[in-house]
């Protein structure tokens, strides 16, 4: 008897979604869709939009709790934010 992956209880994943968003923004930025067909493939890009930010939002408190347990913390002992990420030289915002 087989065993069932864990990707197949957990739902789709990051990357999957990402996928997905980027067809729909593909096919809704070639103009050759339908009305309905246009509108049809806003919502599911939507969707795909909405799930990732999901999980994005789960790896981010995931993430600061892992860092809490470590002791890693931002300036004057504070919980290390987001907002601290970028803020240096060569942080992703610099680009």
């Amino acid at each position: 008897m087989a065993k069932k992956t864990a990707k197949k209880d957990k739902g789709p994943d990051f990357e999957g979604e990402l996928e997905k968003l980027e067809e729909a923004v593909a096919k809704l930025e070639d103009g050759s869709l339908t009305l309905d067909e246009a509108i049809s493939q806003f919502e599911g890009g939507f969707k795909s939009w909405r799930h990732c930010q999901d999980l994005l939002e789960k790896a981010r408190k995931k993430i600061e709790v892992l860092c809490e347990e470590a002791g890693i913390a931002g300036e004057d002992g504070a919980s290390l934010s987001w907002e601290d990420v970028g803020s240096g030289e060569d942080g992703p915002d610099d680009e």
